[in-house]
């Protein structure tokens, strides 16, 4: 396993790399609970360190520690934001996807922008987003939809 000083280096460059906007990645985390959320994933991540066994800790390598560590900053924002805002939930789970007021360039409809997204399963049972957009060019509503990959 890591070193015990790593873990607190680990905990400070994945909140710094997901607390901000980088060129193929924006935070999916509101200002206002960053520091919660930080002091709440780095205490479940130090129990689940200490909870380790020896055999555990001799086998555990850094990419184990950082996906541990990112799937609790994830479960402890959602646990922050609670049910009562769909599109920040939305936000924390499929943090790549389009966002409302994003902004697209589409070939047919020209400059648009998203002012509505939806979860919806397919005919196939297959879990999509399906977002909504309004042309700039034409003023007149579309959307599109995008497969969520399990």
């Amino acid at each position: 396993m890591a070193k015990v000083e790593k873990k607190y280096e680990l905990i400070d460059t994945a909140c710094g790399f997901w607390f901000h906007d980088h060129d193929h990645v924006r935070s999916p985390f509101p200002k206002a609970i960053q520091a919660q959320l930080k002091e709440n994933a780095q205490r479940e991540y130090l129990h689940w360190l200490h909870n380790l066994t020896a055999t555990d800790r001799a086998d555990v390598t850094d990419d184990e520690l950082v996906t541990v560590f990112e799937q609790l900053l994830f479960a402890q924002a959602l646990e922050l934001i609670g049910d009562d805002d769909d599109e920040q939930v939305m936000t924390i789970h499929y943090p790549f996807m389009p966002r409302v007021g994003d902004q697209v360039n589409d070939a047919r409809h020209g400059p648009s922008t998203v002012i509505k997204r939806e979860l919806k399963k397919n005919d196939d049972d297959q879990l999509c987003m399906v977002v909504f957009l309004d042309s700039a060019a034409t003023g007149a509503a579309w959307q599109t939809e995008f497969s969520i990959q399990a």
